[in-house]
């Protein structure tokens, strides 16, 4: 019984040891930050001034043709349980 114990005891060591030795050579070293770009400016509402946008899409004849299906807006039924902690029935 003694042995058994002694065994044991050596092959959790050994288990905790490799496992330190693994999660060291895994979790290795961070990598280094990313660092930001010289060129930025505080406000960048400024560079979303010079956006254009093309609405001739809207005007194209196929746009136009197409039609909406179900009802809109739509009506909420009633689905669903009154109370959600409700046993199932």
């Amino acid at each position: 019984m003694g042995q058994n114990k002694i065994l044991l005891i050596i092959i959790i060591l050994l288990g905790l040891v490799a496992g330190y030795f693994y999660y060291t050579e895994a979790a290795g070293e961070p990598d280094p930050p990313i660092p930001l770009p010289i060129d930025i400016e505080k406000d960048d509402l400024k560079s979303a001034a010079n956006i254009n946008l093309d609405f001739s899409v809207f005007e194209n004849e196929t746009y136009k043709t197409l039609i909406q299906f179900g009802e809109s807006p739509v009506k909420p039924g009633n689905t669903g349980k009154t109370n959600v902690f409700a046993p199932i029935e």
